[in-house]
């Protein structure tokens, strides 16, 4: 018995003391762990650069409308055709919506939504501030009596790029509120 003992503890310092194969070994070990992380990060900043996009597109469609001093639906057109090129890589037209509306408090402050405009992209998802002539949801931002803002809303599918991130396709939304810089809120299409 003392003999088997013997010999297996030497085999063990012999393997110890061996270096042949470690590195085939070591790699074997890290190298799935390694791509699990690599993979990880192209998903997240897959997500990042699409959250990017949905937000810039949202922030320009509300600056675009928003800076023309008589609203006439050629410029909701104009606006919603800039969008196009702002979310590449991602395409808008096909995994993509787009809505912009004008909205208005009345004499007690409660905002109401005057009017409204939809792309006709990909997603056909109703607005979330609200139909025109009902209550505007602008979350947090508050409105004086008689003040008027315009609203965009940019929704996109989005896909993760190898599918390592938890959840897999998700809907990116995005709303942009920004006050018109010159003339009225009127509708674009009297």
């Amino acid at each position: 018995m003392k003999g088997r003992w013997r010999r297996w503890c030497a085999r063990l310092r012999a393997l110890r003391r061996a270096r042949r194969g470690a590195v085939a070994v070591e790699m074997a070990v890290t190298a799935p762990v390694l791509l699990v992380l690599l993979l990880g990060t192209l998903d997240v900043g897959w997500r990042l650069l699409a959250e990017y996009r949905v937000q810039r597109a949202a922030a320009t469609l509300a600056d675009l409308v928003a800076r023309v001093r008589t609203l006439g639906e050629s410029d909701v057109d104009n606006a919603f055709d800039a969008l196009r090129g702002l979310a590449s890589p991602f395409d808008l037209v096909r995994d993509g919506g787009a809505l912009v509306s004008g909205v208005r408090a009345d004499g007690a402050g409660v905002p109401v939504v005057a009017w409204q405009r939809e792309a006709d992209f990909g997603l056909d998802l109703p607005s979330r501030v609200g139909r025109p002539g009902q209550r505007a949801d602008l979350g947090d931002t508050a409105l004086d009596p008689g003040e008027a803002v315009i609203v965009a809303e940019v929704f996109l599918r989005f896909r993760p790029l190898v599918g390592f991130l938890p959840g897999g396709e998700r809907l990116l939304y995005v709303r942009w509120i920004a006050a018109p810089r010159y003339g009225s809120l009127d509708d674009p299409s009297s």
